[in-house]
């Protein structure tokens, strides 16, 4: 798939996972820095996935959104997650994915991570907890940008949207191996 079409996908999909009002108090908060600076910072949603054995943590405010997928290597549990581009050769878990897009002055900016680190924590109460540093790439030119963020209180559910086996081995069966989940 083209950098350019994940850039789509990735729009497409932020768009339509945004949670519904909820009373979870789960924050994240992550700023970026190099071709373009900006910042985001509010209520933030975690999915686990079973089938697939995936934490999405998301936040979206307006028209732009940052997407961290977590793929433990068994079971999600505190841990370090290196950060691989979507496709990566070497993405097996433990692993991360980070997605991140804005609405730049005359197009949708779109990134990948491409290498860094999530880190998940474990609170008292049994939440998460956790921040992020990773280096991400445009999805249609060059432009890198350096993302950084902190999470926490975040209340893990069970994500029900596009978490089943068949859709997992649909995109293996169909040679799409580089999406965006």
């Amino acid at each position: 798939m083209s950098r350019l079409k994940c850039g789509v996908v990735l729009a497409l999909a932020l768009i339509s996972c945004q949670a519904a009002g909820s009373s979870r108090e789960g924050a994240l908060r992550a700023g970026w820095t190099g071709s373009d600076t900006g910042q985001l910072s509010g209520f933030a949603v975690a999915e686990w996935c079973d089938e697939q054995r995936r934490l999405e943590i998301r936040i979206i405010k307006g028209d732009t959104g940052l997407a961290l997928a977590v793929f433990p290597e068994v079971v999600l549990s505190p841990d370090t997650f290196r950060v691989v581009a979507a496709g990566a050769k070497d993405s097996t878990p433990p692993s991360a994915r980070v997605a991140l897009r804005w609405f730049a002055a005359t197009a949708i900016s779109g990134f990948q991570g491409d290498s860094g680190t999530v880190v998940l924590e474990q609170t008292d109460s049994g939440q998460l907890a956790g921040w992020l540093a990773a280096r991400a790439s445009s999805v249609s030119n060059s432009d890198r940008v350096t993302v950084t963020g902190d999470f926490q209180n975040l209340a893990v559910i069970r994500q029900t949207r596009g978490c089943t086996a068949d859709s997992a081995l649909e995109s293996a069966e169909s040679g799409d191996t580089d999406h965006v989940d």
